[in-house]
């Protein structure tokens, strides 16, 4: 019989040297230190030594970033943005090994708190409960689940955002079922102008708001006004409403909002509303009526 040639050994890779994958894994190259006397002193290598026991411990560790995070919590990179924040620890605490979550005092951060109510009755006739959160301390309070409670009694868990220092953020808690809002519309079109050639579309707002609750209650109430790109279309508005202030909330554009606070079993009206003055050549087709 015949035997097959030997294979030829591959040929070397061209170009300079490449490290291999266990030299790029940082976290394992030991660096040689004075008592090696030859060409490995000040250099790094990977490490030889192995310990079953040690790396069979730090799979677990590594095996707990693995594991879903309890609602709303929030990985402190993420929270933390580009920033890095210290937080030193009161005292020491004892974690149980069971691969489980547990939750560990490290400190208290003092925030401002105050509730405010909030509706938007052109979307729905429900005012919502709020809670507004102000950090004024020179210290962050990363973002993650919020514990609320009311006389001691639990509430909910909501999600708190990153505080900044001097930030202020506001928490949605749910419907405010003693607080009612009602809102009614009338729309009323004429014309103006030397020869009526300007339709005129007065759209009037009110809301009617109630407090059942046993202490006076701050009340935002949002409303929006059309807005328009064309010169020749006027939009005037009724005073009371003012433009929201710049701040974490967005807005939507023509938005207005009115502030009014309601004393304990009492009630408010809100009147409001805005004219649209249209050329008779932009008139809409069909008439000019839109909801």
């Amino acid at each position: 019989g015949s035997a097959a040639p030997a294979a030829s050994a591959p040929p070397p890779p061209s170009g300079p040297p490449r490290p291999g994958g266990d030299e790029l894994d940082y976290a394992s190259l030991v660096l040689a230190g004075p008592e090696d006397r030859g060409p490995r002193r000040g250099r790094l290598f990977p490490d030889s030594s192995f310990d079953a026991v040690a790396g069979e411990y730090r799979r677990r560790a590594e095996g707990v970033a693995a594991l879903p995070l309890p609602r709303y919590a929030v990985r402190p990179r993420e929270s933390a943005g580009s920033f890095d924040h210290r937080f030193d620890a009161a005292a020491r605490a004892d974690v149980p090994s069971d691969g489980t979550w547990h939750t560990v005092t490290v400190g208290e951060i003092p925030v401002g708190l105050r509730t405010e109510y909030l509706c938007v009755p052109s979307v729905e006739e429900t005012v919502y409960t709020t809670l507004v959160v102000s950090n004024a301390t020179g210290q962050a309070l990363l973002a993650g689940p919020v514990e609320v409670t009311v006389d001691d009694e639990f509430l909910l868990t909501a999600a708190l955002p990153t505080l900044a220092p001097g930030g202020v953020r506001r928490l949605g808690l749910g419907p405010a079922e003693a607080i009612r809002v009602t809102r009614r519309t009338h729309l009323r079109e004429s014309t103006a102008g030397l020869r009526n050639n300007v339709t005129v579309l007065d759209h009037q707002i009110r809301v009617e708001l109630a407090n059942r609750l046993a202490a006076p209650a701050v009340v935002e109430v949002r409303e929006r006004v059309p807005v328009t790109s064309e010169a020749d279309v006027r939009i005037e508005e009724r005073d009371g409403w003012a433009v929201p202030e710049d701040g974490p909330e967005e807005h939507a554009p023509g938005t207005r909002v009115r502030r009014v606070e309601l004393p304990a079993g009492g009630t408010a009206v809100l009147e409001g509303g805005y004219e649209i003055r249209i050329p008779a050549g932009k008139a809409l087709v069909d008439g000019n009526r839109r909801s």
